[in-house]
C-alpha cells in the first residue's frame, strides 16, 4: 500500500486536470484487502485524482461473501466511487470449482450477487469460461442458465486458454482430468451465443455480452475502439501502460516492484515505442474484437489503404471465411472469425516491435 501511494504520487502532477474516463482495479485480488485497507486505498486515490465522472470497475472474488464484513467492504467500495463490479465466477459446477481450486462455491456467488443488488450495486459483469476440466455440455448450459436466473445482464464469456505457467495447463499435461475436445468447445461457444442472442443480449466486444442499451462498459469500449489514442496509466505489480504510442509494463514480481519503488525508481519492467507498422497492427487486432475496422478511417489515420497494406492477411482471412467487409466499408469478424479470433490476431502479430 505504501509503494502504491508513492507510485501514484509520481503521476499526480502529470494527470492533474486531465479527465479520467475509467479506473480499473483487478484482477480478483483487490477484494482480499481488509475493509481498513480498502478505505486507505480509496482515500489516497481520491485525494489525488478526480473519479467523480469516471467508470470505476472493481474485480471481486466470490469468496468475499464468506467474510463477516462483506457488506462493510461493499459499502466502502461504493463510497469510494466504485460503480461497476466484475466477478470471476467461471462456472457454477461445484466439482469443477473444486478442481480449479477457486476458493469459492456456488453459494458464495449467489450470496455476493444478492448482496450487491441489495446495496444498489446493479452494474455487474460476471465471467464464465468454457473448455474447463471435466466440463460437459450439460454443466455449461446449467452455468449459463443459473446466472440468467440471478438476473445477470452482463457477461464476459471466454474460452479456456492454456498457458504453460497455469496449473490448469499442468492438469492437461498430466492427463488427470478430461477436457472438452474441439467439437465440444465449438458447441459450447454457439450454445452460449444462441441462448444469449435469443434473450436479447448483444456482443460488445466479442467476448462480452450485454442486455442493456448502453455499451458493456466504457473500459472495454475504450480498450478496443480507441485506435491508439487511449492513455493507460498503470499502478501496482504487473500493471500495463500505454501512453504517447509507447507500450510498457510494470514489474510483475512483487519483491522487485517493492524494491524499485522504495529506491525511488519507477517500477517499469520493459517498454517499447511503437512504430507506424506496430500501431496499424495493434489497431486491427483490437478493433476486430469489437466494432470492426472502418476502412476509410484506417486510410485517413495512417495514410494508406488497409486492403493494400495487409493484402496477404486479408486474402487468407477472407478465403477462410473469417472476416467480411460490409457495404459501408467495415471489416469485421464473421461467426467463424469470432470463434477463431485468437488465430485471426496471430496473423497480424510480429515477434518483435519494430
Amino acid at each position: 500500500m505504501a509503494a502504491l501511494e508513492k507510485e501514484m504520487g509520481w503521476s499526480e502532477a502529470a494527470l492533474d486536470g486531465r479527465a479520467i474516463e475509467t479506473a480499473f482495479f483487478g484482477g480478483g485480488t483487490p477484494s482480499f484487502l481488509t475493509n481498513h485497507q480498502l478505505k486507505t486505498l480509496f482515500d489516497m486515490i481520491n485525494t489525488r485524482f478526480d473519479l467523480s465522472k469516471s467508470e470505476v470497475s472493481f474485480e471481486l472474488h466470490p469468496s468475499l461473501a464468506k467474510q463477516a464484513d462483506a457488506a462493510d467492504r461493499v459499502s466502502t467500495l461504493l463510497g469510494g466511487g466504485a460503480n461497476r463490479f466484475v466477478l470471476g465466477v467461471q462456472t457454477l459446477d461445484r466439482n469443477i470449482l473444486r478442481i480449479l481450486n477457486r476458493g469459492h462455491g456456488v453459494e458464495e456467488v449467489i450470496q455476493l450477487v444478492k448482496l450487491l443488488n441489495e446495496m444498489g450495486a446493479d452494474n455487474l459483469s460476471l465471467d464464465l469460461m468454457y473448455g474447463l476440466p471435466e466440463q460437459t455440455l450439460r454443466s455449461w448450459y446449467d452455468s449459463i442458465i443459473g446466472l440468467l436466473d440471478l438476473g445477470i445482464e452482463k457477461f464476459n464469456i471466454f474460452p479456456l486458454m492454456f498457458k504453460s505457467t497455469d496449473p490448469v495447463a499442468r492438469q492437461l499435461a498430466s492427463g488427470r482430468y478430461q477436457f472438452a475436445g474441439a467439437k465440444e468447445r465449438i458447441i459450447m461457444h454457439f450454445m452460449a451465443e444462441y441462448i444469449l442472442t435469443s434473450l436479447g443480449y448483444r456482443h460488445g466486444p466479442i467476448f462480452y455480452w450485454t442486455k442493456r442499451t448502453q455499451p458493456h462498459s466504457v473500459q472495454q469500449r475504450r480498450k478496443y475502439d480507441s485506435w491508439n489514442d487511449n492513455n493507460l496509466v498503470p499502478f501496482g505489480v504487473g500493471g500495463f501502460g500505454y501512453m504517447s504510442q509507447c507500450q510498457f509494463y510494470n514489474e510483475a514480481d512483487l519483491d522487485r516492484y517493492l524494491s524499485r519503488v522504495e529506491a525511488g525508481e519507477k517500477p517499469v519492467w520493459r517498454g517499447s515505442a511503437l512504430s507506424k507498422d506496430d500501431l496499424m497492427r495493434r489497431t486491427v487486432m483490437f478493433a476486430l474484437r469489437s466494432s470492426g475496422v472502418l476502412l476509410s478511417r484506417f486510410e485517413q489515420e495512417f495514410g494508406m489503404s488497409m486492403e493494400t497494406y495487409f493484402s496477404r492477411e486479408l486474402e487468407t482471412l477472407r478465403s477462410a471465411g473469417l472476416v467480411s467487409i460490409s457495404n459501408d466499408g467495415v471489416l469485421s469478424l464473421t461467426a467463424a472469425g469470432i470463434l477463431n479470433s485468437g488465430a485471426v490476431s496471430l496473423l497480424f502479430f510480429v515477434e518483435q516491435c519494430t
